[in-house]
């Protein structure tokens, strides 16, 4: 019944499903998801990472941010310019002092701290969803910044989204913008969805 809904209304009903979890439930599913992305190849192989920040009921990454600086990779995260409805990569340093709430009430680099790059240096992004289904497709939020980001990386940029199992859906309803993930990662399994988006 759950993929026959139109879009707004799984939104909604899986927004609501997420908030209802727990504060420890978010952060015991989130270490296992984190654990996973670390240990894997690409995130190993990868020097130049984009991750978002996340909100009270998303995967947490603070965790994964602080990780990756303290191994040395580049990391960035996405400076949202919200007149043109475009993400930015923005290079941080440090998540404790460069990190605000910005437009949107989303947490992003304080102004003095916005280091603009172009996408396509990435190696890989980290990205955020309502939904996903098993072939990577994804439902976000519903401004359509993702989809345009994710057009602008490079051939060779992995894409991963991290989702707690329950946001897993069968099937999405696709249009013509939306741009699938390579991978997702839950607590419980790593979805391979051999996606050939470009």
């Amino acid at each position: 019944m759950i993929n026959k809904l139109n879009k707004q209304s799984l939104r909604k009903l899986l927004l609501d499903k997420r908030r209802l979890l727990t504060k420890q439930a978010i952060y015991d599913k989130s270490i296992k998801i984190a654990e996973k992305l670390i240990k894997s190849d690409k995130y190993q192989q990868s020097e130049k990472i984009m991750l978002y920040i996340s909100t009270n009921s998303e995967v947490q990454t603070r965790g994964i941010i602080e990780y990756s600086l303290k191994t040395n990779k580049k990391v960035f995260v996405p400076l949202i310019i919200q007149d043109k409805h475009e993400i930015i990569p923005s290079l941080i340093k440090n998540y404790e002092t460069e990190i605000a709430p910005g437009s949107l009430g989303i947490f992003q680099p304080k102004e003095e701290f916005q280091r603009y790059f172009p996408a396509d240096i990435l190696d890989l992004v980290i990205v955020p969803g309502v939904a996903f289904s098993e072939k990577g497709h994804r439902l976000g939020r519903g401004g359509g910044y993702y989809d345009r980001f994710l057009k602008r990386l490079s051939k060779g940029a992995c894409t991963i989204g991290l989702a707690f199992e329950m946001q897993i859906v069968k099937e999405l309803s696709l249009e013509k913008n939306d741009m699938p993930v390579d991978c997702i990662i839950t607590e419980e399994r790593i979805i391979q969805t051999n996606q050939d988006k470009r």
